[in-house]
C-alpha cells in the first residue's frame, strides 16, 4: 500500500473499480482478448497481427502497471472513445466471473459511515452496475457514481474525470482522496488537482486503506 497525502482532512473518497474492488486477475485476460478481437473485426487484422500489436500493452502492464490504461492504449491505436465503449459494452462480461465479497462491502460501509464515497470508472454504467452487483454492491452504495457515459471524452487518467466527480460531490480537490490500484491512472490525476490518494494492490488491502483514511478523518488532517 502506498499513501500520497496532502495533509488535508478527507471529505470524499473516490474509488476505482477494476483491480481495486475486485482482483485485477478477473479482468486483465478478458480485456486483452476483447481488444484483440476488436482489432480483428473492426480493423481487418489477422488474429496473429492483432496479438502482435497487443504485446505492446501486455509489456506495458508488466513494466508499469501503475501507468497502464487499456482505454488509453485503444485510443492511441486510432479508435474513438465511443467506439471503444460500445464494443467493450457488447463484448466484455467481467461480472460473469465474480463472486460476492462481503469483506469489500463491509469496508466501504465502514468508511461511508464517516465520509462520503464515490466510484469513478471507465466502464460503462451497465457494466459497472453488473460488476458491483456480483460483488454485493449497488449504485446506492456510493454517494456519487460516475461511469464512462458521465465523463464524455475525458476518461481516466484525464483530470476532467476527477473534476466531474468533485463537481458532483461538491467537494474541493484538496479534501478528496482516491483509492485505486494504479497510481498514474487512479491517484496521480487527483493529486495534480491538489488531492491525495492511496494505491492498493487489490481488495485485500482495502482494510488498511480505510483504516488510514479514518485515522485522518478522526485527527482532522
Amino acid at each position: 500500500m502506498r499513501v500520497d497525502t496532502n495533509g488535508k482532512p478527507p471529505k470524499l473518497v473516490i474509488f476505482d473499480l477494476d483491480g481495486t474492488l475486485y482482483p485485477r486477475e478477473a479482468y486483465v485476460g478478458q480485456v486483452l482478448d476483447v481488444i484483440a478481437t476488436m482489432f480483428v473485426e473492426l480493423r481487418g487484422l489477422s488474429r496473429q497481427a492483432a496479438l502482435a500489436q497487443l504485446q505492446e500493452l501486455q509489456q506495458a502492464m508488466l513494466d508499469n502497471w501503475d501507468g497502464t490504461s487499456t482505454t488509453s492504449f485503444v485510443l492511441a491505436h486510432g479508435f474513438g472513445i465511443d467506439q471503444w465503449r460500445d464494443y467493450r459494452h457488447r463484448h466484455l462480461t467481467i461480472a460473469d466471473g465474480l463472486q460476492p465479497d462481503p469483506a469489500v462491502t463491509r469496508q466501504l460501509a465502514r468508511l461511508r459511515e464517516r465520509v462520503p464515497i464515490a466510484l469513478l470508472t471507465n466502464n460503462t454504467r451497465a457494466a459497472a452496475l453488473a460488476i458491483l452487483g456480483k460483488i454485493g454492491l449497488a449504485a446506492e452504495s456510493f454517494d456519487v457514481l460516475l461511469a464512462a457515459e458521465d465523463v464524455g471524452p475525458a476518461p481516466k487518467p484525464d483530470s476532467g474525470a476527477f473534476l466531474a466527480v468533485l463537481g458532483a460531490a461538491g467537494t474541493p480537490a484538496a479534501h478528496a482522496w482516491a483509492i485505486g490500484d494504479r497510481y498514474d491512472i487512479d491517484i496521480g490525476p487527483l493529486r495534480l488537482l491538489g488531492g491525495a490518494g492511496i494505491v492498493v494492490s487489490g481488495p485485500e488491502e482495502l482494510p488498511q486503506a480505510v483504516d488510514r483514511i479514518l485515522a485522518d478523518v478522526s485527527a482532522g488532517r
